[in-house]
């Protein structure tokens, strides 16, 4: 852990420079700030809390969460920090056998907070930084290909000071290190590893016209855990193409992954070809705010990257949104995912999907009402993994913008 110090000092001295280059350029621009305070409440029902194929109990979750949103920009640059609490509290409504641990014990305040930074040193090249921490104890908030169904807690911090050079109206090279550090509250076994990840990121783009990129991607990490599974070293190459029509845009990509464990784990070493395709669009294409329709859908074909215990496999997963707005006042939503992942470590594999539907009653400006509801399904072709869950949900929105200038 020795080598965290020095990335601690190296994390706070990027922040501190970019912050400092930023004051110097905006004595001399007008800039803009936002601030706008926000909190939610809400309450949600889960027929499955557990996620459990046999131990199914039905759950009252309530949570607070308030946040608040600062930004200031000037013409070359910006700083700005997202941040919210969600203070969760759960209420049993099935008995509870004598031994079993009750909802209530897992009672937490979430929280999430992004810093970001950057500033157009020259006319070529741009400096910036993102910091995001996170407490949670939902695995998709550490992996987004995840296939678990527990609630340990955790706090992940992702440090990415990061250039952009353009060397001409049509090329340029992005560089980026990320370091992400995941720490789980209890260190028992089998409760969740910590874990840290330092990944270097090199991409080359090329603008053909202005609605068509291109880019080569090229990533290369590292991911160290604290017990016993097996660091890990990975290489990914990827080509990717996007495309904008009026009112849609387009990408597609595809490469290659390998990844090579430091001990012996049952998969081997593994390589495989990896690939992605996305289309993202709405009406109106320039909306500032809530748009009358939005769409997005995207597909692809990756490892997961967090394998606590050697647990690897092929994710591949299918995502979708579509809102459209009603009176200019109901803003619908229908949503919803599949993953298959194929074990590499075993011959499990499960499907997983989840679909939504909710709509967000505007009332004004600052309040909002909304509505969910949802099924969540896996179906596994080993024993004691499948589950359904059915959910409701119903928050109620305040934000405000205390002016801009």
């Amino acid at each position: 852990m020795k080598f965290k110090i020095p990335l601690l000092i190296l994390r706070y001295s990027l922040m501190l420079c970019l912050i400092l280059g930023f004051t110097a350029q905006s004595v001399f621009a007008q800039g803009r700030m936002v601030i706008e305070p926000i909190i939610e409440i809400g309450m949600r029902t889960d027929s499955n809390f557990h996620k459990s194929e046999t131990n199914e109990k039905r759950v009252h979750t309530y949570n607070v969460k308030p946040g608040i949103k600062f930004g200031y920009t000037t013409d070359k640059s910006l700083v700005s920090l997202d941040y919210f609490a969600n203070i969760l509290r759960y209420d049993d409504q099935d008995t509870i056998p004598a031994g079993q641990l009750k909802a209530d014990d897992y009672d937490y305040v979430a929280h999430r907070a992004l810093f970001r930074a950057q500033t157009q040193t020259t006319d070529h090249l741009l400096l910036g930084m993102d910091n995001l921490f996170i407490k949670s104890s939902d695995p998709a908030s550490a992996d987004t290909s995840s296939n678990a169904v527990d609630r340990y807690e955790y706090t992940m911090n992702s440090f990415s000071p990061r250039l952009v050079y353009n060397f001409g109206e049509k090329f340029g090279l992005g560089l980026k290190y990320t370091n992400l550090i995941t720490d789980y509250s209890n260190d028992a076994a089998g409760e969740g590893e910590d874990s840290d990840e330092n990944r270097g990121t090199f991409t080359l783009f090329y603008y053909l016209n202005p609605g068509t990129f291109f880019n080569l991607d090229y990533q290369t990490w590292s991911r160290d855990y604290d017990e016993t599974s097996s660091d890990y070293d990975s290489d990914q190459v990827m080509v990717n193409v996007s495309h904008q029509f009026n009112y849609f845009t387009v990408s597609a990509g595809a490469g290659y992954h390998a990844r090579d464990f430091d001990q012996t784990v049952a998969s081997g070493d593994i390589d495989q070809f990896v690939w992605k395709f996305s289309i993202t669009g709405q009406n109106p294409p320039d909306a500032a705010g809530i748009p009358k329709s939005s769409i997005y859908l995207a597909i692809g074909g990756n490892l997961n990257d967090s394998g606590s215990g050697d647990d690897y496999y092929n994710a591949t997963r299918f995502d979708a949104r579509v809102t459209h707005l009603f009176l200019g006042k109901i803003n619908c939503t229908l949503a919803g995912w599949f993953q298959n992942s194929d074990y590499e470590t075993s011959v499990r594999e499960d499907d997983r999907w989840l679909l939504s539907a909710g709509a967000d009653y505007l009332i004004n400006d600052f309040f909002t009402l909304g509505l969910e509801g949802g099924i969540e399904d896996r179906d596994s072709n080993e024993a004691g993994r499948d589950f359904d869950n059915k959910y409701v949900m119903f928050n109620i929105k305040f934000n405000y913008n205390l002016g801009s200038k």
